[in-house]
């Protein structure tokens, strides 16, 4: 004799007899768990997708921004009063860390650039 499946639907909480897998969680460290569904209430979930296939990444365009600003003046209220437009810092094939100074962006006087 085997033992009926019921389980809670994670949608409804009502209590199913017919339960559809809907997602299952990964944990990093120790046992992850599966979420089930009523089948009124599966149609609803999202389609499971393979945890071992890699997503297609876009490629974007070279030099990336490695950093965007975007710079505004306020009002003591809080309401945008100026839009100074932003400050991108652009990567291209350059991977050393930005320098630190207190000035942003760098300032490039040649005591900053010493550095």
């Amino acid at each position: 004799m085997t033992r009926p499946a019921v389980r809670m639907c994670a949608r409804c909480h009502d209590t199913t007899s017919h339960p559809v897998l809907v997602h299952e969680v990964h944990a990093a460290t120790g046992p992850g768990f599966n979420v089930y569904a009523c089948p009124e209430c599966a149609d609803h979930y999202p389609p499971m997708t393979d945890v071992l296939e890699i997503p297609d990444t876009p490629r974007r365009p070279r030099p990336r921004s490695r950093l965007t600003l975007r710079v505004y003046k306020m009002d003591a209220k809080g309401a945008v009063t100026e839009d100074r437009g932003r400050v991108e810092i652009l990567l291209g094939d350059r991977t050393d860390p930005l320098p630190r100074t207190s000035a942003y962006p760098p300032c490039g006087c040649p005591g900053c650039r010493a550095r």
